[in-house]
């Protein structure tokens, strides 16, 4: 880590300055919009630390804490090697070159930058091609919420709960108690109100009548998520959005910062080896190859497209002089940096038949054939089947007076064998509590009754107070690694056994992380379908109709509602991995124009090089995934899995064309300026 941090504070100390001065040309002297268009509401000039903080907690969204975790498959070394070298050497150029083309040209979007540097035609695809990665952006983090909070009572209170506080802090500051202090007191009272409900969330997981009004099927939980993602879309930003992001920014800051000092105090040993088993492809979570899936895996973290929506949207609008630009644009993601090496040093931490456990979710035979491993034994089946309710039946898709012949052949993923009650599987002869509600006291022989191989399992569920194991998307995996270094640091040690509440701290930091992304997300992409509507229809245009508001949200809410109702994370992340990176590749192509316009070929190079590999990789990637991943899904047997296939197929086809086409007006473009170069010296 140490090693890590002295290569980012030279990156930004040399490298960015490099870049500053010969591509950019920073010139304090040239007037920016916030000033020359000033108006006191989206043009505002800002001080560049507070305008620091803002930009951080925009851009910082999840992607660098889950990429990480779940290439931790392929091993410590890659991802750390990618996050390193991408961030250094891609990411924070990308960030710094998009925000400084943005800030010269009055605040204009990437679509926009597009259309001005490339033409009209490549501005409508890459509008076309920006929403369809909105829609999956938001489809591949709402996933691990779902797979973090689904079945999880303690959980699903506390991040619930942040809503109702959000909306309390909005009214007491715009409409109870508006003044100087109203931000200050809402604040003060939302971070106590908020670390209230995770003090409660406990009370309500050991009550069990409590516990089964708040823990839900992923189903459940991935609408509910859909109809908050459609009401704070909907409501005035005041209400809702702004202060339930107002109150995580302040959570997401300091948790990275006491993640970052208990690595470096903790010091945690790398558990997982240099290069797994898996580089050369067939992983469990991951099935591609190391190259090029770990450049899709991580892309938050090394370098994100999503960050270019950012760098021209609000934060070029509000710097007050051309050299803040260094430290916002470069700075903030040599941050988000850091934020992905954290995460991935707590993952890997991890033992690797643990990581593995919790991040798969393998199928089972129902009834054990001998020594094989199984959920039931032969002879436990006359005393076990009686006692199995609707629900259970439903689960294992036994009939109604199922038999012993029912079970044989029958498999099940191994989330829904924990997925059935203690009374259950303590009939079964588990080492569970029947009274109790989740079965966190499994065994290491329990376990190998199953055939899940475990080290530490079996303690890190019992000190959560979760079941763990087989809850697939890389939060709960991240989550226990960031308890067990937050116990772990020596000033935390000597309060006793908090790993529970580091655990669902850690569920809640994330869970508003990606919150964040869900709720602004589909704002952003309701503007771009009411832009698009509006060209049909002049009235679905406009931004304060109600009635188009609502149409448009319906359709962005619908559209990544369905990539979480049919997908999973092992075909939705790779998904939206190369929908992220191909919007870098875009952004990366209008920066490498706007430099070779400005500055000529040489400089052009800070840009044309990442964007040479990025768009290598990442079109490898999206026809790998296609042809690997997507085509044996879509012709399967499984008739639900094959339309997710063909849609997921269909989906990324569509992005490699638009972005391809993209890139062709791109080289068209620079073949003209090169050609005009000698003229104009002439």
């Amino acid at each position: 880590m140490l090693g890590a941090l002295c290569v980012l504070a030279i990156a930004y100390r040399y490298y960015s300055a490099f870049v500053a001065a010969k591509a950019l040309v920073l010139d304090d002297t040239r007037v920016t919009p916030a000033h020359r268009l000033s108006d006191g509401h989206n043009f505002v000039p800002t001080s560049k630390w507070v305008l620091f903080g803002h930009h951080f907690a925009a851009i910082s969204g999840s992607g660098p804490l889950i990429g990480p975790t779940l290439a931790a498959q392929f091993g410590f070394a890659p991802g750390f090697l990618w996050l390193l070298a991408g961030v250094v050497l891609a990411g924070a150029v990308h960030d710094f070159v998009i925000l400084t083309a943005s800030m010269r040209k009055n605040g204009r979007s990437l679509a926009e930058l597009v259309r001005d540097e490339l033409g009209v035609v490549p501005g409508i695809v890459a509008m076309i091609a920006i929403l369809a990665i909105i829609v999956i952006a938001i489809a591949g983090l709402g996933i691990v919420v779902v797979g973090a909070l689904a079945e999880s009572a303690w959980g699903t209170f506390t991040v619930g709960a942040s809503i109702p506080i959000a909306l309390l802090m909005g009214l007491y500051t715009h409409k109870l108690a508006p003044g100087p202090n109203a931000v200050r007191n809402s604040t003060t009272g939302g971070i106590a109100l908020l670390l209230l409900a995770l003090v409660v969330g406990k009370y309500v997981q050991d009550v069990p009548a409590l516990a089964e009004h708040f823990r839900f099927s992923r189903t459940t939980i991935t609408l509910m998520i859909a109809s908050y993602g459609f009401v704070a879309s909907v409501l005035p930003v005041w209400m809702l959005l702004c202060p339930r992001d107002y109150l995580s920014s302040y959570l997401k800051i300091g948790t990275i910062a006491l993640l970052v000092l208990g690595v470096v105090l903790v010091n945690p040993r790398i558990e997982a080896p240099m290069f797994s088993q898996w580089v050369g492809g067939g992983g469990p979570i991951i099935k591609g190859p190391l190259f090029p899936f770990v450049f899709v895996t991580i892309a938050c973290g090394a370098i994100s497209g999503f960050h270019a929506l950012v760098s021209s949207g609000t934060t070029p609008k509000m710097i007050s002089k051309e050299s803040d630009a260094r430290v916002i644009g470069y700075g903030a993601m040599l941050m988000e940096g850091l934020v992905g090496l954290t995460a991935l040093i707590a993952a890997t931490s991890l033992p690797v038949d643990d990581y593995l456990a919790i991040n798969t979710d393998p199928k089972i035979a129902l009834v054990a054939a001998g020594s094989a491993p199984g959920v039931f034994r032969a002879e436990d089946l006359a005393r076990v089947l009686p006692s199995l309710d609707a629900a259970e039946r439903t689960a294992l898709g036994l009939p109604r007076n199922a038999t012993a012949a029912d079970l044989d052949g029958k498999e099940v993923p191994l989330s829904v064998a924990l997925s059935l009650s203690n009374r259950t599987l303590a009939a079964s002869g588990y080492h569970v509590d029947p009274d109790e509600s989740d079965p966190i006291t499994l065994t290491h022989a329990d376990f190998a009754r199953l055939g899940v191989p475990v080290t530490d399992l079996p303690r890190l569920a019992a000190s959560s107070n979760e079941r763990i194991a087989a809850r697939t998307g890389g939060g709960v995996s991240l989550a226990v690694g960031m308890a067990r270094i937050f116990s772990s640091i020596p000033f935390v040690r000597g309060l006793g056994d908090l790993v529970a509440y580091w655990y669902h701290f850690a569920i809640m930091f994330e869970a508003l992380f990606i919150l964040t992304t869900i709720d602004t997300g589909t704002r952003v992409g309701r503007f771009l379908v009411q832009e698009f509507l509006g060209k049909l229809a002049k009235p679905l245009g406009r931004s304060d109709s109600v009635p188009a508001g609502v149409l448009a949200t319906l359709l962005v809410v619908g559209g990544w509602t369905a990539f979480l109702l049919t997908g999973s994370v092992q075909t939705i992340w790779p998904m939206f991995g190369i929908a992220n990176q191909l919007l870098a590749v875009v952004a990366l192509a209008v920066g490498t124009t706007y430099i070779l316009r400005e500055r000529g070929p040489k400089p052009a190079l800070f840009t044309f090089l990442p964007l040479c590999f990025l768009g290598t990789t990442t079109i490898t990637a999206g026809v790998q995934g296609i042809l690997r991943i997507y085509l044996p899904l879509a012709r399967g047997a499984d008739a639900q899995k094959s339309v997710q296939g063909w849609s997921s197929t269909l989906f990324t086809s569509v992005l490699l064309i638009c972005v391809v086409f993209v890139l062709g007006a791109a080289v068209r473009k620079w073949v003209e300026l090169l050609r005009a170069r000698p003229a104009i010296a002439r």
